[in-house]
């Protein structure tokens, strides 16, 4: 059977999942699937019916089937691979052992590490015997401490040379209410040994397997049988201690909903931390960061009850089983580094590939410079910032024609529209731009701590000197994607997705690219007016008194009505989208699109807006991989994306003849609006 043919029985199922605009069996299930299916082609989709298929479907069909082994398919997907390969081929042409560089410039750091990488994985070694005398020397430390203070002193040291935490969730950001000062924030513990807190909180074969490996790695590191099952047992009744008094739901966020984290957090000065944990106090947490003195006043914490149960078997008691944690946790941070004998695993892909990788993860700053130098197109820019102008120019005029705003809350959205900053394709770095905060090493493990002590070291200048409002440090240049930074009040569009097409092609009409990039633009703005949004400032402070309760209450009662409509939407005709989950999203797809469609002259551009729109959403991935989206994803399944959004807009019914009795039609009392 023919592969495209397969395709079309697949978008004949209407299978429809996030980051999948059709759903796929697996290459092995469609032959059994064929029978139960009715063929129908690209060409007899109607836009009445499906417009998602009507735009999409033909490009679908040229999808290979096996590629989608490995993942999605699709404008995003596509987009992801052609960056990736241009970065692949950046790092490869740097590596190039004719040139030479610069000491401490980024094509040196970036060479030396891509080599050192390489030679590692082909038949060479991550660690000498330096190194593995390096690493047990920590472990060895970890064990000799002698009380609670030793031990959160070397949880410092692993904190600024490994990134590795074992007793306490920290991380330094932006400080919520004062957005230009940085600050401590304390997230909800996540079990440094594996296991998710929801599920070690009732045992069970989770728990098992959770201390099976710490086992595993108290035998690699010596211990008898019977003492490294005890010690093992002992990890984790403590973790379990710490689970059964956490709030699960925060915990769950921290995956599936980051943004809106931060909501919940609460300030406590350190007075009430000292007396919340009158164990180690704040001078303890901090000594577990690597903080040696009080940097600020106070610090952010989500969960007030499970840090006070913390604190509370931060004992003598319970040394030993905090030692083992923090020995598990720092040898389970060297992941591929690890030879055989330590519990190391061998290489799952190319040797060659998992050195580029390693470039890209741990270089992406100095990556994202080179990628900027190559692929900056300052015409495509300027006409970019050129229509965000344009854009945010018209969502005044949404505004000011709001039914549901007060005078006093339009004018205090046109205000933080207002102080909105946009920062479009990347900024430019001058000649022989360097950071030279560390070395590459003899060997992948100590290059490797010298890049997270100069990541440490950042970290703590962001407390001493402040936040800037610098969005171009917040998304690397070659990311594919967009974002809202509530925290600064600013949208990012990164030069790789100005660089994809169907988002942006300088060659396409000015309407067409409304409906890809302009579209992406109007969303990202909506954010700063959504669930999450709207509970910061023009400034970038949480401060939902910012706007009046009647306009937020006005807020609400729209977003009931959204809300409502998605959760109409089903998936294989049996799964509901989860409105209220994916609302934020959906409030600034409707939105999104809505303004650019005001920008549009005619109905022939806007014909161009809506079939761009569709584009920028065509994907397709196995059914297994689009469920498990859809459960956990905050956006809504991407032929929902289109199929519930065209239909919100009158001119969508005059372009394509729409009717009632049509599969798109919505009755104009169910059409929901934004603004």
């Amino acid at each position: 059977m023919k592969r495209n043919r397969l395709i079309m029985l697949i978008l004949a199922a209407a299978l429809t999942l996030n980051g999948c605009g059709a759903v796929v069996q697996k290459p092995e299930e469609s032959e059994a699937a064929e029978e139960a299916i009715v063929e129908v082609k690209p060409e007899e989709i109607r836009a009445q019916d499906d417009f998602y298929g009507y735009i999409n479907a033909g490009s679908l069909m040229e999808t290979d089937l096996d590629e989608l082994k490995r993942g999605a398919g699709g404008s995003f997907q596509s987009a992801v691979e052609l960056v990736d390969e241009q970065l692949d081929g950046i790092i490869k042409e740097i590596a190039d052992g004719s040139k030479t560089y610069r000491e401490g410039s980024n094509e040196q750091l970036i060479r030396d590490v891509y080599m050192q990488e390489l030679e590692a994985s082909t038949g060479g070694s991550f660690m000498d015997e330096k190194d593995i005398e390096s690493m047990n020397e920590v472990v060895g430390k970890i064990m000799a401490a002698e009380d609670i203070g030793d031990f959160l002193e070397l949880c410092g040291e692993l904190e600024s040379e490994w990134e590795v935490n074992p007793v306490f969730g920290t991380r330094v950001d932006a400080d919520i209410k004062n957005s230009s000062a940085g600050s401590i924030q304390i997230l909800p513990f996540e079990s440094p040994v594996g296991g998710k807190l929801k599920q070690l909180a009732v045992g069970g074969e989770n728990a098992q397997g959770a201390a099976a490996g710490i086992r595993r790695v108290l035998l690699d590191q010596g211990a008898g049988s019977d003492e490294a099952k005890e010690r093992s047992l002992n990890c984790i009744r403590l973790i379990m201690d710490i689970a059964y008094d956490s709030d699960h739901e925060l915990s769950d966020m921290i995956a599936k909903d980051w943004m809106k984290l931060m909501q919940f957090a609460i300030y406590r000065t350190n007075e009430e931390i000292d007396e919340l944990c009158p164990n180690v106090g704040i001078d303890g947490i901090l000594r577990s960061m690597g903080i040696k003195r009080r940097v600020t006043d106070g610090v952010y914490l989500l969960d007030e009850k499970q840090l006070a149960t913390i604190d509370s078997l931060l004992t003598e008691e319970h040394l030993q089983e905090w030692k083992d944690i923090a020995a598990v946790s720092f040898i389970q941070s060297l992941g591929d580094m690890l030879p055989k004998e330590y519990g190391g695993m061998p290489m799952l892909f190319s040797n060659d590939k998992y050195a580029l990788q390693q470039v890209k993860m741990k270089l992406a700053k100095e990556l994202g410079e080179e990628y900027v130098k190559r692929y900056y197109d300052s015409e495509a820019v300027e006409a970019v910032t050129k229509m965000t102008d344009d854009i945010v120019k018209e969502y005044i005029v949404m505004i000011d024609g709001c039914e549901w705003l007060s005078a006093a809350g339009k004018k205090a959205i046109k205000e933080k529209l207002e102080n909105m900053r946009y920062f479009i394709g990347a900024e430019l770095q001058p000649d022989g731009s360097t950071d030279t905060a560390f070395t590459v090493g003899d060997t992948v493990y100590e290059t490797t701590r010298n890049i997270h002590i100069r990541d440490h070291g950042r970290r703590i200048k962001l407390l001493e000197k402040g936040m800037e409002r610098n969005g171009f440090e917040r998304m690397a240049p070659m990311t594919v994607n967009a974002c809202y930074l509530p925290e600064i009040n600013s949208i990012n569009i990164t030069m790789a997705i100005i660089n994809s097409r169907p988002f942006y092609d300088k060659d396409a009409s000015y309407a067409a690219n409304l409906g890809g990039i302009g579209a992406v633009i109007g969303h990202e703005i909506s954010h700063a007016f959504d669930d999450h949004g709207m509970m910061y400032d023009k400034d970038g402070n949480y401060r939902p008194e910012w706007i009046s309760e009647a306009d937020r209450r006005a807020f609400d009662e729209m977003a009931d009505k959204v809300a409502a409509y998605y959760s109409g939407q089903l998936v294989l005709k049996v799964h509901p989208v989860d409105g209220r989950k994916t609302l934020g999203e959906n409030l600034a797809d409707i939105s999104g699109l809505d303004c650019v469609l005001r920008l549009a002259e005619n109905d022939s551009q806007r014909r161009e807006i809506f079939e761009s729109y569709a584009k920028i959403w065509s994907g397709i991935c196995p059914k297994d991989a689009g469920l498990s989206q859809l459960h956990d994803d905050v956006h809504s399944p991407e032929k929902i994306r289109v199929n519930a959004v065209v239909p919100l807009f009158d001119a969508f019914y005059e372009i394509y003849d729409v009717h009632e009795g049509d599969a798109m039609y919505l009755a104009p009392e169910d059409r929901v609006r934004r603004w």
